[in-house]
């Protein structure tokens, strides 16, 4: 049964960062202001930068934004929480972790009509292009966003809208490799072209994942 003015179900990505052995995604101490390392805050920045052309990977049917709405779990602004169930990045502090310690995040849009490897390889290279040009996270958003609108800015509403964020995101053209970008992007035309064509096509995915 689906319900497209309930909370649904997506297939919710949680990551952290591992060298040697050791998370260090986790910050080294208290005098963090978030919990997290360095290197932690500038891979989820690059993350969070990108998310808007992400999602053309991450969500990759038209009908994957019909889950993308306000006040359903799963993200509909630009924006990051700690612990914050309506932004679209959180960050998660799961027990056995110290109190004001953060473990990992949380990327809420990942939508099960995705292919997980291109999903994770998209999220991976935005990562490491925050390390590489050293972003800095905006404050965390507490509050529910959909209330603060017009103060942040509305992730794309349609796959339309996140193919063409991707189309212009040269960081993640480069990343992928040309070949595979040319085929993500083609085979995101095809769906929109078919949805636009077969409104009733949503009821096919069911049958089709």
């Amino acid at each position: 049964m689906y319900a497209l003015d309930d909370i649904g179900s997506g297939s919710h990505v949680h990551l952290s960062l591992w060298q040697d052995g050791k998370n260090v995604f986790l910050a080294s101490d208290a005098s963090s202001q978030h919990g997290m390392s360095k290197v932690g805050e500038e891979f989820m920045a690059g993350v969070l930068d990108h998310l808007p052309s992400i999602l053309a990977i991450i969500a990759s049917v038209p009908n994957s934004y019909d889950r993308i709405q306000p006040n359903t779990w799963s993200g509909a602004y630009q924006c990051w929480g700690e612990e914050n169930r309506e932004a679209p990045i959180r960050t998660a502090c799961p027990p056995g972790i110290p109190n004001g310690f953060v473990s990992n995040f949380e990327i809420k849009s990942f939508d099960g009509c995705a292919n997980p490897h291109l999903g994770l390889a998209a999220i991976t290279a935005a990562g490491i292009n925050g390390l590489r040009r050293h972003l800095c996270l905006p404050q965390p958003i507490d509050a529910n966003p959909a209330t603060l609108e017009g103060k942040l800015p509305r992730l794309p509403q349609s796959l339309a809208e996140s193919l063409e964020a991707l189309q212009k995101d040269n960081v993640l053209k480069e990343m992928i490799g040309e070949k595979l970008f040319v085929a993500i992007t083609g085979v995101r035309k095809a769906e929109i072209e078919y949805y636009s064509k077969n409104k009733e096509a949503y009821k096919q995915l069911i049958h089709h994942y």
